[in-house]
């Protein structure tokens, strides 16, 4: 994080708890800058020999489920092969060393480096790291047996041209500190969260290209980014992710027939107890705020213990783990299931880390399981602490299951007859692992198909998503859970709270309307009617994040509202974090979303880029069949807004005062006849952004 932004989060503290944030802020940027100077002669890869081989968890993929999405899959291999990337809005990228990009609005920067002509690309990116780590960087590069392989560039922003040093010690790296430069970008190419995808691809046509392709990817990023150096270890949950995919994806290789040397199956453990070891010690928990990053480094840490061979330290780890993820069930999801987070997106990514890690601990070989009675909890010495052994199996509680298909049909009951995703909150596109790609960014259809390898649930997924349900349940080991039908919830209660002083009444008429079921998340605070032929939400409810709102937007009160394939009102997305901060407070901002409006005034101050003021405390009222009645205090004055269904259509309507309506009130009243006369009512004009770094 870059000095401005913690002196953004500083501001928005009492005096003395900000005092202590900039004083552990300043005293572990310092130490990591002191660190990394006494870290240059050091070696930071662990021994291979040390360890052991991987294990095995998957069978081969079902070939109606691999050909069922080939379309998308040989697409991504052609890319993959031609290192050539579209992520986070970059459009198709070439990455390599010394490009040119394209730039981020008006800010470009480079190009980079390149290597001289006739030089050889493994001796020159070698000596660009420290003395300690050059001779294995040039091992590693030397099992790259292509002489026409062309090298990746891994520390570049391929949006804005930006580049970081590899020499730079990864928690001392600053992000945020320039115009146009997102540290996201290569932060989500080194997720490696391509892999998986070539190895289906090699399941569905047999390329050996693509098995050394994979082969000589992997070992190009450990040799270009040697343990604990460079922008990719800045971020734990970056380096769980990217364990997870290599491992995954070097599973599916081996259930689709490919082989690998020992060389590389050797480099290949050294690294995931490279990742392990730095996972240990940089777990992003908090005892207040801990979110989707701590699940992230959890599940991450889970998986690499149980392809790792059993040691006393990965026991440990593997315990830790699952303990951790039993103990996360019920803080970050509801009992509604929905994500405590404020966000569908980060709801969406969070269900996927927690559905595939408790698939594979489930599923986990008897022999395997053994760890959790004979772990020895002393080893474990930082916090949380580990409880002692044994370990309670299994671990997850019926509770902790039901909650987690719950959290499947949330992000079901959020998506509209068009199969787009409301966007609620923040939307990074973030993914644990992507097994389907081409499909579309907001729909959740692979969340779905993969809980139906481990619920037997009474939801529908694409044929093109199959492949999720069949890895799953090779994962789970066959385990699966039956789990009740999700009610509808409804809420009520409340009285009217005053008379309105002014009211604005919209009415919009359509037969689609008819026949609306109510289902209610007030736990999140969403609100939502829907048929085959409509949808309409309304957002009202906690700011997420136990009142921090790092991905909250001011929207409470917005009305989200599809017909027949159209979107009349529509949350406008997130479009970028740190690259563009006005643009990003732009789409959190009330004028961005259909809300009751109180001139120019936001609901809550955007304290931070990532911290919404906690004044509206939206509450809602009644929710039913026909009609919703909530409000918020935010504008210092209540204000209420009533949806209800009746006169052939919907009726949305702002009270400022009170929910009542008397004989003094002025009313007005508007009829809009198309979604674009409602956004020239309530002032929309930001392009739509479908993921991030896109607007469309």
């Amino acid at each position: 994080m870059s000095l401005a932004h913690l002196i953004r989060h500083a501001l928005a503290m009492p005096p003395r708890e900000a005092a202590r944030r900039v004083w552990r802020h300043a005293r572990r940027m310092v130490g990591s800058r002191i660190k990394g100077r006494l870290m240059r002669g050091r070696f930071t890869y662990p021994q291979p020999m040390e360890i052991g081989p991987l294990a095995r968890r998957l069978g081969p993929v079902p070939p109606a489920a691999l050909k069922a999405n080939a379309p998308a899959l040989r697409r991504l291999a052609i890319d993959v092969l031609a290192h050539r990337f579209d992520l986070l809005g970059s459009g198709p990228v070439q990455v390599a060393y010394g490009v040119r990009y394209p730039g981020f609005g008006a800010h470009r920067y480079g190009p980079g480096p390149t290597p001289a002509t006739g030089q050889d690309w493994r001796d020159w990116v070698a000596a660009r790291h420290w003395p300690g780590n050059r001779v294995r960087v040039r091992k590693i590069f030397g099992l790259i047996d292509n002489p026409t392989y062309v090298p990746l560039d891994w520390q570049v922003d391929f949006v804005s041209g930006y580049r970081w040093s590899e020499r730079s010690l990864g928690p001392a790296i600053a992000y945020g500190h320039l115009p146009g430069v997102d540290v996201k970008v290569p932060w989500e190419l080194a997720r490696l969260q391509h892999l998986p995808g070539l190895a289906l691809a090699y399941g569905l046509d047999g390329d050996s290209r693509l098995v050394a392709e994979f082969r000589h990817q992997v070992l190009d990023f450990l040799g270009a980014n040697p343990p604990g150096w460079g922008v990719n270890w800045a971020c734990a949950m970056d380096v769980a992710i990217r364990a997870v995919n290599i491992l995954l994806a070097r599973d599916l290789f081996l259930a689709g027939g490919a082989a690998f040397d020992q060389p590389f199956e050797d480099e290949l453990a050294s690294a995931m107890l490279a990742h392990g070891r730095f996972l240990a010690v940089h777990l992003e928990w908090n005892e207040a705020h801990r979110g989707n990053h701590y699940l992230a480094d959890i599940c991450g840490l889970a998986w690499i213990a149980a392809y790792l061979p059993r040691s006393d330290e990965t026991d440990v780890w593997l315990a830790f783990a699952t303990q951790e993820l039993a103990a996360e069930f019920p803080r970050q999801f509801g009992a509604d299931g929905a994500n405590f987070e404020a966000s569908t997106a980060y709801h969406r990514l969070s269900a996927e880390m927690v559905l595939y890690t408790t698939a594979l601990i489930l599923g986990l070989p008897e022999e395997r399981r053994t760890a959790f009675a004979a772990y020895n909890h002393c080893l474990w010495r930082r916090k949380p602490a580990l409880k002692p052994a044994p370990m309670v199996w299994p671990p997850f509680s019926p509770g902790a299951m039901e909650r987690l298909a719950r959290a499947v049909r949330f992000a079901v009951d959020v998506t509209k007859p068009s199969g787009e995703m409301v966007q609620v909150g923040d939307n990074d596109s973030g993914r644990f692992v992507i097994l389907t790609p081409g499909m579309p960014e907001l729909d959740p259809c692979h969340l779905v198909a993969a809980a139906r390898g481990l619920f037997d649930l009474d939801l529908t997924a694409p044929a093109e998503a199959e492949v999720e349900t069949a890895i799953v349940d090779m994962l789970a080991g066959g385990t699966r859970s039956a789990v009740p039908t999700e009610p509808t919830r409804m809420v009520s209660g409340g009285a009217d709270e005053g008379i309105a002083s002014r009211v604005t009444r919209i009415m919009i008429r359509s037969d689609a309307l008819a026949g609306m079921k109510p289902l209610a998340y007030p736990d999140f605070g969403l609100f939502i009617w829907r048929n085959a032929r409509a949808f309409v939400s309304v957002r009202c409810g906690p700011i997420g994040q136990n009142g921090n709102g790092g991905h909250a937007h001011n929207d409470q009160l917005a009305v989200e509202i599809e017909i027949d394939g159209v979107a009349w009102t529509r949350d406008p997305g997130t479009f970028v974090y740190t690259s563009d901060l006005a643009a990003r407070n732009a789409y959190r901002s009330a004028s961005a979303h259909v809300v009751p409006r109180h001139g120019a005034d936001e609901p809550a101050r955007m304290l931070a880029p990532f911290k919404l003021e906690n004044r509206a405390q939206a509450r809602a009222l009644t929710f039913g069949d026909s009609e919703f009645l909530g409000g918020h205090y935010g504008f210092g004055e209540p204000v209420w807004r009533r949806v209800c269904f009746g006169e052939g259509g919907l009726v949305i309507e702002d009270c400022l005062g009170g929910p009542a309506i008397g004989a003094d009130t002025a009313v007005e009243e508007h009829n809009p006849i198309s979604p674009a006369e409602l956004a020239r009512l309530w002032g929309l004009d930001l392009p739509f952004s479908p993921g991030y770094g896109r607007r469309v």
